[in-house]
């Protein structure tokens, strides 16, 4: 785990002291974190991140909470669909649904400023896309609320009814119940979910670069990308710049430590196990309806856009001659970059997804059922890949891959990207693995025990069922984060393993937006089905066991 957890972490906090250039002898000193701290465009762009993650968190969570709850503990018609389109709006890309955006709400030929406009006779713009509120907003409709909603709900459905219906017989009303019962019970796991909402909003890249940079609005992650290219490159202020990440990170780890420790959250025990949902009466298609609206503004008006974008002659041209054409499709099926690129990401996710399902639910039960002091310290470096950005987590294993004597293996290799998804899913992957045990009381264990069965066959009859949910979750959230993400592997491919979502950016800059556009269509789609597949299959599962 060492390995896996604190190598890259200290091969930048090695270089945070090394002022050298690139590709010299190492020379240490306190130069880099000097410029970090002296650098007043760093320290605004440390301010921008906190202030875009708080806001953002404090919006999204309330609604994901109450999102969940619909979802999860009530009747209200339609919940499946709801919960597939919370997983679609995740794995949906985000630089192209930036791009539709942008389309709608671009204070110059933003369609829907356009509409205004001509209706009101107004031409100032109501709504501008770009700046602070514009990336809280793309973020909100994109992945903060449906991000919340996908991790909160293996813990809500780990709720027994039957501590509900006690409060119900003590008089307490449907309100009271929420806030007195259930919500304490789930404390670890709203708390992670908003450690989480944090910590992934600092290292948040694409909608910020093209949302914030027209209005000079920087934040830490595209700070730190502008030092590392540009002429000559600044990597030392750069990681001095992460190591302050990792100081923040260590924070909040204390934070939820402190919150959870000493207290029990078990719902899942030996005795009686129910989930009766609660009835909404007169409210379900209200609710249902609120739901669906949600959706509709921040999933069906951008991926409107989306497949629209990749049908248009010139992205962003709407009245031109002849503004339609399907030859940009033709030109992507047609480039032997788009199949080898298919070809590379599912192999890639894949194996990402097997290593983390397997490695990190042995890793967490160590974590939660057994003691000592190395534990606690895994414990907390569990987080250590978190406290490197994409695009340095990328520049570390990169240094790390060179050095070993499995260059030739790892370096611009599929295995090798599969490596650094495997690394960048240890957080969440064992905390969700953690939270899913916490609820799992130990008699259940200890009565496979009793019948004589060895530790590995109880662990793979017993926990490993009851872990389905989660693993389906973290083997989802892996696989097609592997698929879509950009700054993990952008320095660690070649042309022969380049994936999907690299093609993907490389049209964008090239000015092939369209077939970029296309790319997200075709994600979207391969997307949705693997949801459904996997969701039936998971909740299958853990019906039968259960």
């Amino acid at each position: 785990m060492a390995a896996i957890l604190v190598a890259p972490v200290v091969m930048l906090l090695v270089n945070s002291f090394n002022v050298a250039p690139a590709g010299q002898a190492y020379r240490f000193g306190a130069g880099n974190w000097q410029q970090a701290f002296a650098d007043a465009s760093a320290i605004g762009a440390l301010w921008n991140s906190f202030a875009l993650a708080v806001t953002r968190t404090a919006i999204s969570l309330p609604i994901a909470l109450a999102l969940t709850w619909l979802i999860a503990r009530t009747d209200m018609p339609g919940r499946g669909a709801i919960e597939i389109l919370a997983w679609l709006s995740i794995f949906v890309p985000v630089l192209p649904l930036a791009f539709g955006w942008v389309l709608l709400l671009d204070p110059k030929f933003g369609l829907l400023n356009t509409l205004i406009s001509n209706i009101s006779g107004n031409k100032t713009s109501l709504f501008d896309i770009y700046g602070f509120w514009g990336i809280t907003w793309v973020h909100l409709a994109s992945t903060s609320i449906a991000y919340k909603v996908v991790l909160l709900a293996p813990a809500f459905r780990r709720i027994n009814a039957a501590t509900e219906q006690a409060a119900r017989v003590c008089g307490a009303t449907t309100r009271q119940t929420i806030f007195r019962i259930t919500l304490p019970l789930l404390a670890p796991a709203v708390l992670l979910v908003t450690v989480i909402s944090l910590v992934l909003s600092f290292e948040s890249f694409e909608v910020e670069l093209l949302l914030g940079q027209p209005v000079h609005l920087y934040v830490y992650s595209t700070r730190i990308y502008d030092l590392v290219n540009n002429q000559p490159s600044n990597v030392g202020e750069a990681t001095a710049m992460a190591v302050i990440f990792l100081v923040w990170l260590v924070a909040l780890t204390w934070i939820y430590r402190r919150a959870i420790g000493g207290r029990s959250y078990t719902t899942v025990t030996g005795r009686e196990y129910a989930t009766r949902p609660t009835r909404l009466g007169g409210w379900r298609w209200p609710a249902l309806a609120a739901c669906g609206l949600l959706f509709c503004i921040s999933l069906a008006a951008p991926l409107t856009l989306l497949v629209i974008g990749s049908l248009m002659r010139l992205y962003g041209f709407f009245t031109v001659a002849n503004a339609y054409t399907f030859a940009h499709w033709q030109e992507l099926f047609a480039d032997p970059a788009f199949l080898s690129g298919v070809r590379n990401s599912l192999m890639m996710a894949g194996l990402a997804s097997l290593a983390s399902m397997l490695l990190y639910s042995m890793l967490a039960y160590a974590l939660t059922r057994y003691r000592s002091s190395a534990l606690r310290v895994v414990d907390g470096l569990v987080w250590a890949p978190w406290a490197v950005p994409g695009v340095l987590l990328s520049l570390s294993l990169l240094w790390l891959f060179l050095a070993t004597p499995l260059r030739t293996v790892l370096y611009g290799s599929v295995v090798g990207l599969a490596v650094a998804f495997a690394v960048r899913a240890a957080p969440l992957s064992t905390q969700l693995f953690k939270t899913s045990l916490l609820q799992i009381g130990p008699e259940v264990e200890e009565a496979a025990r009793t019948c004589g069965a060895a530790w590995l066959r109880m662990y793979w009859r017993i926990v490993l069922p009851l872990l389905a949910p989660a693993a389906v979750t973290v083997g989802l959230i892996t696989f097609l984060s592997a698929i879509y993400d950009i700054s993990t592997p952008v320095l660690l491919y070649n042309a022969n393993s380049r994936p999907l979502s690299i093609l993907m950016l490389e049209y964008s800059f090239a000015g092939a937006r369209e077939r970029s556009a296309a790319i997200g269509v075709l994600l979207t789609f391969g997307v949705l089905l693997i949801l459904l597949c996997a969701r039936k299959l998971g909740y299958a599962l853990a019906r039968e066991r259960l």
